[in-house]
């Protein structure tokens, strides 16, 4: 019975000791009006911001030589390949201005060959390019770092270009422009692999004419193939030396 009486006792003194607790914890709270408080968020602001440590390529006030190769891989006639040299100036880690001068292959895609044994259509007969030279901008967008090994990287920078110039065809000489991408991939500060995507805007003539193809027909002059607006999309492959 006594020991009844003492637990009972016990239980509700735990039970008014946790009442008090608890309002004494409920008096602690701040109610804070809700126009005192934060409406927006504040993010923070670096001085100087530092996108790349330890650049390995340093480009600007360099010069750099190159050679390199191209498919137009939208020509349905000619061949497609050529080969060229680029010089090139890079004022600052945004900006470079270049030459390119290519030469194009001799002869006929594999489209135009199938043409001729199956349907006998000369397209030798038609006017073809020989040779180009352009005036090349490149706007750098980014320049990082690409991990190939645990401890090895290569530099890496991605561009955009807009160039400018003329494409000389066996009988005349055509305007031409061209809008691009490209990526260069350093394996020494020096030595660079580029990859150039670009499409070509211009006037050239249009290698179908009606009798003149085959070998029946008489041979056309190249002035008589009519000219149209024309866009080709290019592939390059490169390798420069930076200096």
């Amino acid at each position: 019975m006594i020991v009844n009486i003492l637990l009972t006792a016990l239980f509700w003194v735990v039970v008014f000791c946790g009442l008090d607790s608890s309002a004494e914890q409920t008096s602690d709270i701040v109610a804070v009006p809700k126009d005192e408080l934060a409406q927006e968020s504040v993010y923070p602001v670096f001085d100087n911001p530092v996108s790349v440590k330890s650049r390995n390529v340093q480009d600007t006030q360099t010069f750099d030589v190159g050679l390199f190769s191209g498919l137009a891989i939208s020509e349905p006639i000619a061949s497609t390949s050529k080969f060229g040299v680029s010089l090139g100036y890079h004022f600052n880690e945004t900006h470079s201005l270049g030459v390119l001068w290519a030469v194009n292959s001799n002869g006929l895609s594999k489209d135009a060959e199938g043409l001729k044994s199956d349907f006998g259509l000369d397209f030798t007969r038609a006017p073809f390019p020989q040779y180009s030279i352009i005036g090349d901008y490149n706007y750098k967008l980014f320049y990082g770092k690409l991990s190939v090994t645990k401890d090895g990287v290569i530099n890496t920078s991605i561009y955009a270009s807009a160039a400018a110039g003329l494409i000389k065809y066996v009988h005349k000489t055509y305007p031409t422009v061209a809008i691009g991408v490209g990526e260069r991939f350093y394996f020494t500060s020096n030595i660079a692999f580029k990859v150039d995507l670009r499409l070509f805007i211009g006037n050239a003539p249009i290698p179908f004419k009606t009798g003149a193809l085959r070998a029946v027909d008489p041979v056309p002059t190249y002035d008589s193939f009519a000219e149209r607006l024309t866009y080709t999309t290019n592939l390059e492959f490169g390798v420069n030396y930076i200096f």
